[in-house]
């Protein structure tokens, strides 16, 4: 026996109808009939579908592990195939899959820590003064910063410019080539 994941989008009604765990019994029938045993199920309940299918927008989605001889798996294809409470089947080797990813903690932070305000470090009295060797090495690198952005901005705003009257002519272009601008 091999080890597959088995995903299944069954009708809503099968889940109305019957209680959510009607597609999970369903699927565990499926599989038990054919030899097979499953091994998790993980029912994910009401999703959205990715597109409508017939005028469905929303189905019950069931995914499990099962194992079932590799025969046995294109007859348990075949129902589902068949079955109009199935609206798409998908059965994958386990072996090929990756490693499930662990599962997360849920993100929920208690109220009371949300809503703190966050503290200020204190500053220590032991901590050196600014001397007045530093302060003017950061005002003259602010100062060269902004003349050297502004000098950007004027080179880009002249090149920018529209030249005034007939195009020159292009040095890579071919003599009495024509531009067309």
């Amino acid at each position: 026996m091999r080890e597959y994941e088995l995903t299944v989008v069954y009708d809503l009604a099968v889940a109305e109808a019957g209680g959510q765990d009607a597609s999970v019994a369903h699927l565990t029938n499926l599989v038990e009939t054919r030899g097979g045993q499953v091994l998790k199920v993980d029912h994910w309940g009401r999703r959205r579908l990715a597109y409508p299918i017939g005028r469905a927008l929303d189905g019950d989605y069931v995914i499990s592990r099962v194992n079932l001889e590799p025969a046995a798996v294109s007859a348990l294809e075949a129902s589902l195939k068949i079955d109009e409470r199935v609206y798409r089947h998908l059965v994958v080797r386990a072996d090929e899959l990756p490693p499930p990813p662990p599962p997360r903690e849920p993100r929920q932070q208690p109220a009371a820590e949300a809503a703190a305000p966050v503290a200020e470090a204190p500053v220590s009295p032991e901590a050196p003064a600014e001397t007045a060797s530093e302060a003017p090495a950061t005002e003259e690198a602010t100062q060269e910063a902004a003349t050297a952005a502004t000098e950007v901005v004027e080179s880009a705003a002249a090149t920018a410019a529209e030249p005034a009257g007939e195009p020159e002519a292009r040095e890579d272009a071919a003599p009495g080539a024509e531009t067309s601008d």
